[in-house]
């Protein structure tokens, strides 16, 4: 499953919780629009970060730090928020009264208060009313469009910061200049070939084009976006090394590449001049 958010949307959302990553448990889209189709999936799994998505645009949703469950009780979470965003930046809205910071609805999705609901009564659609248990403003939340487009709910998962770096790396002058001349004086085992050619192969905003920028980056010596194909460093000598980047992996059918034409691309499958389908493939020397 492919998370709707934008990558900006999720740091904004991690920044309120600290030291934590986001993993997708239910999307609606994909597993029903229905309060069993999101028990199933996210029944008795804490914390939670859970998303909706309208017609209009907006993006809102809730935190809490209790599991869901369908006890048809109020439970206690000082903790809890809602949010929307506003452009990049997030709105963050506290519950007031923690005692009914959430109820747990067999037949709904994500109930918060009795303010914000998710798949009300296992509809497509938000039921908004601000100011029992949370302060919001719900033209600036969700545009008062109570349609829902996409429904996510996150698991909320704690990083691991080690105390020590797992590698010692001496980032010195003469060692940068080793692996650069490690690169530029690079040979392939096998003398026909002239070049390495690598394939950046991955999901969406994984950062393949980013990876190549800083590649690139290194070798002209100032901060580059795109390398001019042929060249590398400043003296413009070309490098033993082509990296090709890819359209980002989609979930969608009939969007981005074709898995089995990447697969038959690395095992040299394919004939010269093959059309290769839903694929651009950019070739970037450095």
């Amino acid at each position: 499953m492919n998370s709707k958010l934008t990558t900006n949307q999720e740091r904004a959302i991690c920044s309120q919780l600290r030291n934590v990553k986001l993993k997708l448990l239910y999307k609606a889209s994909i597993h029903g629009f229905t309060g069993a189709a999101f028990h199933q999936h996210c029944d008795n799994k804490s914390p939670t970060v859970s998303v909706g998505y309208n017609k209009s645009g907006y993006v809102f949703g809730g935190y809490t730090r209790r599991p869901f469950t369908q006890s048809g009780q109020f439970v206690n979470d000082c903790e809890a928020f809602l949010f929307s965003f506003s452009g990049r930046m997030l709105e963050k809205y506290p519950c007031f009264s923690a005692s009914y910071a959430v109820k747990m609805i067999n037949n709904c999705g994500p109930y918060f208060g009795e303010d914000l609901i998710l798949l009300n009564g296992s509809q497509p659609v938000v039921h908004s009313n601000p100011g029992k248990y949370y302060n919001f403003n719900a033209r600036q939340m969700h545009g008062n469009d109570l349609n829902l487009t996409e429904c996510e709910v996150y698991q909320v998962e704690e990083t691991v910061i080690m105390a020590k770096p797992w590698r010692l790396v001496i980032w010195e002058s003469k060692t940068k200049t080793e692996l650069m001349e490690s690169i530029q004086f690079y040979k392939p085992l096998n003398n026909s070939v002239t070049q390495a050619r690598v394939l950046l192969v991955g999901p969406v905003g994984v950062g393949k084009s980013s990876f190549f920028n800083s590649i690139n980056s290194v070798f002209r010596g100032h901060v580059t976006s795109q390398a001019i194909s042929g060249n590398a460093g400043r003296e413009g000598k070309p490098l033993p090394l082509v990296l090709c980047d890819t359209m980002g992996l989609e979930e969608n059918v009939g969007a981005g590449p074709v898995i089995d034409d990447i697969s038959n691309i690395l095992k040299g499958h394919l004939p010269d001049r093959y059309q290769v389908h839903m694929i651009q493939i950019c070739e970037k020397s450095i």
